[in-house]
């Protein structure tokens, strides 16, 4: 598939972002949200790779993981999160998003009753962890690969999932999280992983949000805060090795 055609379809991604944001906010949560995962983020590049006739394995590849591989992504996988939490705490300290963004997010967010949960996080972690990781890690990324090689499409696509996100306070944030998942791919070249993390980043965002947890606990921040993220450092760059360690099946 030619470059161009990846960079539009990227283009048209972005801008889609417009009208859904809108449906999300002033008509319909569950509307805007399944419209543009499943129609669009999902669906362009299902679209274009049946358009395009390329084998879907390529761009797609779905293998069955090992448990071991799925134990140390879900242990990398957490201690990035609470990583990450701790560095939008500071990030916050120094340039915090504007009231109207939290205020939003906050709505989207909030939970009324155990259903209205669940469903919620069908919508907020589970569909775009599955439909994201599609257009991002699957065809984004592989798509690139053959034309600028694996490690320049790793971080185009890291920058790309990162430039989606329309809050730029988190940006930094996002492209740790988006380089994360780049790297999965990159190593195992199974979309089960970068989709497991995915979902595991966004239900802890949401979890934490919807049981009123917070790290880190105190408004202020104390040495123990330090400690916490050196050992997040040090357990993630331990299970990136062992994952690495477990041989890749056929």
């Amino acid at each position: 598939m030619p470059v161009y055609v990846i960079l539009l379809s990227y283009t048209f991604l972005i801008l889609a972002q417009w009208p859904a944001a809108y449906l999300i906010q002033n008509v319909s949560i569950t509307l805007g949200i399944l419209l543009n995962e499943i129609l669009i983020v999902a669906g362009l590049p299902i679209g274009l790779v049946r358009h395009w006739k390329i084998p879907w394995g390529q761009i797609f590849p779905f293998r069955r993981p090992k448990t071991r591989e799925l134990v140390w992504t879900v242990v990398m996988t957490l201690s990035l999160v609470v990583l990450i939490d701790y560095l939008t705490f500071l990030s916050e300290k120094i340039w915090a998003p504007p009231g109207a963004i939290k205020n939003m997010l906050e709505r989207l967010m909030a939970v009324d009753n155990f259903p209205d949960g669940a469903w919620r996080w069908f919508l907020l972690c589970l569909t775009p962890a599955f439909c994201e990781e599609l257009f991002f890690r699957g065809f984004f990324q592989r798509s690139l690969e053959s034309h600028w090689g694996p490690r320049t499409a790793l971080l185009a696509t890291a920058l790309a999932f990162t430039f989606i996100h329309g809050i730029p306070q988190y940006w930094h944030l996002y492209f740790i999280l988006g380089l994360y998942l780049s790297w999965l791919l990159f190593i195992r070249q199974n979309l089960w992983f970068p989709i497991l993390a995915h979902l595991l980043n966004n239900s802890w965002t949401y979890l934490t949000h919807v049981l009123g947890y917070t790290l880190p606990a105190a408004e202020t921040w104390v040495p123990v805060n330090s400690l916490v993220m050196g050992i997040c450092i040090l357990v993630f760059a331990f299970s990136s090795l062992r994952f690495r360690s477990v041989v890749r099946g056929p």
